[in-house]
């Protein structure tokens, strides 16, 4: 069995040869709508063959002997950790042996046989996840590190960017739950030039959301009866954060419209200073020099995530910096910086994402 998925940049075949704990509907879902069935004929820039648990051969288990971190994070669950090692034939393998996850792949090919079942889901989603980042990049986009909203229509995208803490997630939650925008992205946004103009496409990333955000607003406390016992105790400060399945966020939030949207215009919060919130608008000088600096855009071959087992995307060359066109045409989108705290909150929030 077998499904091709791509957003019309990335495309990811995944293959199974068993799936005792049904991670292919789990997978699928988690990256719909940003990844979708296709059918076309076009050469996959990964494919995934996904494999029990027990079909990772002992003596591969005993090749692996060198330790490795693929990812280190407060958020539980998502540190990663393997050992790794080489088959005779060229293979790579990697193994983790708290998760019970295996994998064999060789660079050349991009294929990678996953071994895994119920404890292995964090680590396929990151492989494809950040590997697919890697891909956007060696093919032109850019990882602009943001939230977005879209306006009712699908036609217009706002992105909340900025480090991590400043507000991003709480900002786009504000403006979903005033009922004016939809839901679009979390964490991450692709961008590139399109007619000349920019392109937004969201990506997937798994909500862990500070319980500030969550008390200032009723309707997400009642949203999340799961989330009572932490919301309402005074002893988990606002800035505690939680994780909350992506199922789970989808049916409260919405899930993001198919397809992409032009980017409309970039809001910058700090919602950790206590005034309230203002709007500045920047000029084309300032936005070229946030654009040139380091604090608003990401680059996947500089995570470890992306690139950990050394398979290259199609290609060798990726770039670290915007493309002129890109630069250009996001010069010309309106970016606006917004300090201080919106007037309806009441507490010291902070939302963030895995």
């Amino acid at each position: 069995m077998g499904y091709l998925l791509s957003n019309g940049v990335f495309r990811l075949s995944l293959q199974v040869e068993a799936d005792p704990a049904g991670l292919v509907p789990r997978l699928t879902a988690f990256f719909t709508p940003y990844l979708m069935v296709d059918n076309s004929d076009a050469p996959a820039d990964l494919t995934v063959c996904l494999h029990a648990p027990q079909a990772f051969e002992t003596p591969w288990k005993t090749r692996c002997q060198i330790p490795h971190l693929i990812r280190e994070t407060y958020a539980v669950g998502f540190t990663l950790k393997v050992w790794r090692g080489d088959l005779p034939n060229g293979e790579s393998l990697a193994w983790d042996p708290e998760k019970q996850v295996g994998y064999r792949y060789r660079m050349s090919t991009r294929k990678v046989d996953f071994y895994g079942a119920e404890d292995a889901f964090i680590h396929l989603i990151e492989l494809v996840r950040y590997y697919g980042l890697l891909v956007e990049s060696a093919k032109g986009s850019a990882v602009l590190h943001s939230s977005a909203v879209v306006s009712r229509s699908h036609k217009a995208v706002t992105a909340f960017a900025g480090v991590k803490g400043a507000g991003k997630t709480t900002t786009m939650l504000e403006y979903v739950l005033a009922g004016e925008h939809d839901y679009y992205s979390g964490d991450k946004l692709l961008l590139d030039v399109q007619d000349g103009r920019v392109r937004a496409r969201g990506w997937p990333d798994y909500p862990h959301i500070g319980l500030g955000s969550l008390r200032q607003h009723p309707c997400l406390i009642e949203e999340f009866p799961e989330l009572a016992g932490l919301i309402n105790d005074p002893a988990c400060a606002d800035r505690h954060k939680v994780l909350i399945a992506p199922e789970r966020f989808a049916q409260v939030f919405g899930r993001a419209p198919t397809g992409s949207s032009w980017l409309d215009e970039v809001v910058l919060p700090e919602v950790m200073q206590s005034a309230e919130r203002s709007r500045q608008s920047l000029s084309t000088v300032e936005i070229l020099a946030l654009i040139d600096g380091d604090s608003v855009f990401e680059w996947p071959a500089q995570f470890t995530t992306s690139t950990w087992h050394g398979i290259p995307p199609a290609g060798t060359d990726i770039p670290c910096a915007l493309s002129d066109g890109l630069r250009e045409a996001l010069s010309r989108v309106r970016w606006t910086y917004s300090p201080g705290r919106s007037s309806t909150s009441t507490h010291d929030n902070q939302a963030t994402t895995a």
